[in-house]
């Protein structure tokens, strides 16, 4: 027993003798102070207008029971970080660095932005960075905002979220007042006309007032409209909201067709309330998903898109709708899946960072920071292979899933043509943006090294589905299944431009994104004409109808002419553009591409051809259907037209202008060029007015 206590009396010795150190070198760190900064709350900090500049204070504070030395101010990243504007200076009120602060006292810091008249930064987020003698805190960060006045004031500030807020109010509403009693349909009409309106109206806005050359280089990492809030502190995910090239048009362009498709409905769906509930949430999910620059945001905005997307094929569809909505969800939950699967991966292996209101986060999942993240030179594995191949190989089965391409594409035809023909529309437009988006956002400008790795597979899948895509619409004689192989070729060309990594490609593929939502809108919403007064969608029947309806036949032509992408019509751009962009690295497969064009273009004209200047069958005369008509195919009605004309004058404006919709990628070709172009002896680099290398 005395053994035992002479041994634990020597091991109690040793311990203590081991922290006695230990202890002492923590008093020894903690005397140095303890740094915080203080701007009267959370954070961030607004910079107030004076003058020509706008300014802000910092008040560092020791809270310690030592002095602190402040030995640097700085702008998160120094001024050749893309995160920090230019003119963006910060400094100490009185004194210069390095300054003690003596316990329990602050000093005051200065935050100045001078943003000159002629610059194209509306808007500014950054980080004022302090590193102190505090050991145990470590640099220490808040993040500070300004704003440019708009004609809008806080509405134009908070553009973005209200543009994926809007839609979710309207739906709101809806069930508010279907529970207090009023379940008319034509209050619910009203409600969701109204809110995507109003969606319509402010996506017209910011796209007025965005600014298409804006790049990383003005600062912001090339965003723009950006809204940024703390969302769940513990997991550093941030409700982080940014408009650039990729998202601008096409946000206007989705939430036209929302509203145009609900609009035009003549006849009253059953269930309206619900069905406008679930019609609202897929146009604020589409919206959502164009805008969300935090990987958590956007994974729940596709989640969404997928199942309400579903829930109206389901809900509303024709006779064959409920397995072609449990082959969209079942498709598209896999895809949502792997999204998941990706953006963890990647948080994983992100590199700490700050919060916007300046708390430390030891991983982000903010698709901006993770693309500074240097994921090749950490060798970062995922399911044993490299990360930044495997997350690149699952976000394209992502994409191309929800593109409709081949060979992913099984969801696209039972879908558009069960799908009523406004949910159609808009599950046509939504769900191929979202995969465009996942293309461009994540796999390119977050995982560089895997597009490059894999652009030649990236091409290859793309021709094929173009020419998949037209051969299934040569042997079409369905309108809604024409459409749908016009949808899987498109998804093909998105693919050739993406991996073509050229500036000319980027923008194609960018450029598609818009005018496909719109082209495919406007032909389904003329089938649905034609369907609902011969009720028949075959071509083979409806030889010759368009003769005796002008407005619906001139329609049509703009139609089915912007989905072959014949020159002149806004559907062009985008694949010219593509086939331009791949032809240098990939030409055979570029060939292959055009001449799927080709003969996409041979399915539209001799469809056009046949019901336009074909021989109408005079059984027709004796119709029942067109009895109350004379015998004869009535024009388009009003309602109708509302839907209709706008979008093939946009079509027809935008082949004659196509700057209107390519100008606004500039900034962010240019950026995406710098991030995935490949090196070699001559590689593709996008300078600034003052020559600097961008990227």
């Amino acid at each position: 027993m005395r053994r035992f206590a002479i041994i634990w009396l020597v091991v109690l010795l040793a311990a203590l003798a081991a922290a006695l150190p230990t202890r002492a070198h923590a008093q020894e760190v903690r005397r140095a102070g303890t740094v915080r900064l203080d701007v009267g709350g959370r954070g961030p900090l607004e910079l107030r207008p004076a003058q020509d500049t706008f300014t802000g204070e910092v008040l560092v504070v020791n809270d310690g029971r030592e002095p602190l030395v402040v030995s640097r101010l700085a702008i998160r990243g120094g001024p050749t970080d893309e995160r920090a504007a230019s003119r963006l200076t910060t400094r100490l009120v009185d004194g210069t660095l390095p300054v003690t602060i003596a316990p329990g006292q602050a000093r005051r810091a200065v935050v100045t932005w001078q943003p000159d008249r002629a610059t194209r930064l509306r808007q500014l987020f950054a980080h004022l960075v302090v590193t102190t003698s505090d050991e145990a805190t470590g640099e220490v960060a808040m993040g500070f905002r300004a704003d440019m006045p708009t004609p809008l004031g806080p509405v134009g500030r908070h553009a973005l979220s209200l543009l994926v807020l809007l839609p979710l109010l309207g739906a709101a509403l809806v069930l508010v007042v279907r529970a207090t009693g009023r379940r008319d349909d034509r209050t619910a009409s009203v409600i969701a006309i109204a809110s995507l309106a109003s969606q319509t109206a402010l996506a017209g806005w910011a796209y007025r007032t965005f600014v298409p050359d804006v790049s990383r280089l003005d600062g912001n990492d090339g965003l723009q409209l950006v809204e940024r809030v703390v969302w769940i502190r513990a997991l550093g995910a941030e409700i982080h909201l940014g408009a650039d090239g990729t998202s601008i048009a096409a946000l206007l362009a989705l939430s036209l067709v929302g509203l145009l498709g609900l609009a035009s409905e003549r006849v009253v769906v059953r269930a309206a309330s619900t069905h406008h509930v679930a019609y609202l949430a897929l146009a604020s999910a589409g919206a959502g998903a164009l805008v969300a620059i935090d990987g958590l945001v956007l994974l729940v905005f596709v989640s969404s898109a997928v199942a309400m997307a579903a829930a109206l094929v389901g809900g509303w569809g024709g006779q064959g709708r409920r397995l072609a909505a449990t082959r969209l969800a079942l498709v598209g939950g896999a895809a949502v899946v792997l999204v998941l699967v990706v953006v963890l991966a990647l948080a994983r292996s992100s590199d700490p960072t700050f919060l916007v209101d300046g708390t430390k986060a030891a991983s982000t999942f903010d698709l901006v920071e993770l693309s500074k993240v240097a994921f090749g030179a950490k060798a970062a594995k995922l399911f044993g292979g490299a990360l930044v191949r495997v997350a690149f190989a699952l976000v394209l089965v992502a994409s191309v899933t929800l593109l409709g391409a081949f060979p992913l594409h099984g969801w696209v035809v039972p879908s558009l043509a069960e799908a009523e023909s406004a949910g159609g529309a808009l599950v046509s437009a939504v769900l191929p943006a979202v995969g465009s988006v996942l293309l461009l956002r994540v796999g390119c400008l977050v995982l560089p090294e895997g597009a490059r790795w894999a652009s030649g597979v990236v091409v290859a899948l793309g021709a094929v589905s173009v020419v998949y895509g037209a051969l299934g619409a040569l042997a079409q004689t369905d309108l809604r299944k024409l459409a749908a192989s016009a949808t899987v070729a498109q998804a093909g060309f998105v693919l050739v431009g993406v991996g073509s990594l050229t500036p000319q490609g980027l923008a194609g593929a960018i450029s598609m994104i818009a005018t496909r939502a719109l082209s495919s809108a406007l032909f389904l919403f003329l089938a649905a004409a034609v369907e609902e007064r011969a009720r028949t969608r075959d071509v083979t029947r409806l030889s010759g109808v368009g003769a005796q309806m002008p407005s619906w036949g001139a329609a049509f032509a703009a139609a089915t002419l912007a989905q072959c992408a014949v020159l002149g019509l806004g559907g062009s751009w985008g694949p010219v553009l593509a086939l331009l962009g791949a032809l240098p690295n990939y030409p055979p497969l570029a060939l292959a591409s055009a001449l799927g064009l080709f003969l996409l273009a041979c399915a539209h004209v001799l469809v056009f051809a046949r019901i336009v200047f074909g021989t109408l069958d005079g059984d027709w005369e004796k119709s029942a259907a067109l009895e109350p008509f004379g015998g004869r195919f009535p024009d388009l009605g009003g309602r109708e037209s509302l839907a209709v004309a706008p979008l093939a004058t946009a079509l027809v404006l935008l082949g004659i202008w196509p700057s209107a919709l390519v100008a606004t990628t500039t900034g962010t070709v240019r950026d995406l060029t710098n991030v995935v172009s490949p090196p070699g002896l001559d590689p593709v680099v996008m300078l600034d007015e003052t020559g600097r290398r961008g990227g």
